[in-house]
């Protein structure tokens, strides 16, 4: 039997649940483009061109390493792949789920849709956040709920 919990979140730690599982799955399967662009840089003050030429010699000395050369740039294991770290697709399907859930209450919250059952709205909802989550993992698809606020 598989135990599960409840884990009850503000919407800003879903936001950053959702960006955390992000990219935990996005460096497991090699894409690293994320993981440099959330590094404390000081945008004002770098070089652009020395900073863009650092990261394809960063690039370039990962794919040396990588399954499959991955540099994590043109290349990448990508979801579902039998060859990534354990447990990124579960961390996928983790990240859909919450994308999904915040996706669909600012549709409410902006007048897309009348409310989260409600058919699609395809003229204003056409990003992949408000489609349904796909499995990808070992696990079945978490549930994410809204919790009533007296």
């Amino acid at each position: 039997m598989t135990k599960t919990y409840t884990l009850t979140i503000t919407e800003e730690q879903a936001r950053v649940l959702q960006t955390a599982t992000e990219l935990y799955a996005r460096i497991s399967s090699g894409d690293i483009g994320d993981a440099i662009g959330n590094l404390p840089i000081n945008w004002n003050t770098i070089n652009y061109d020395e900073y863009h030429e650092d990261v394809n010699t960063i690039r370039t000395l990962i794919r040396k390493y990588t399954i499959g050369n991955v540099d994590g740039y043109k290349t990448t294991l990508g979801v579902g792949s039998s060859e990534k770290v354990p447990g990124s697709d579960i961390s996928w399907d983790l990240y859909q789920v919450i994308r999904h859930k915040l996706s669909w209450v600012r549709a409410v919250e902006g007048d897309m849709v009348e409310n989260e059952d409600a058919l699609r709205n395809w003229d204003k909802m056409m990003q992949v956040c408000y489609d349904e989550p796909r499995k990808w993992g070992s696990e079945e698809l978490a549930k994410m709920e809204n919790v009533k606020n007296d």
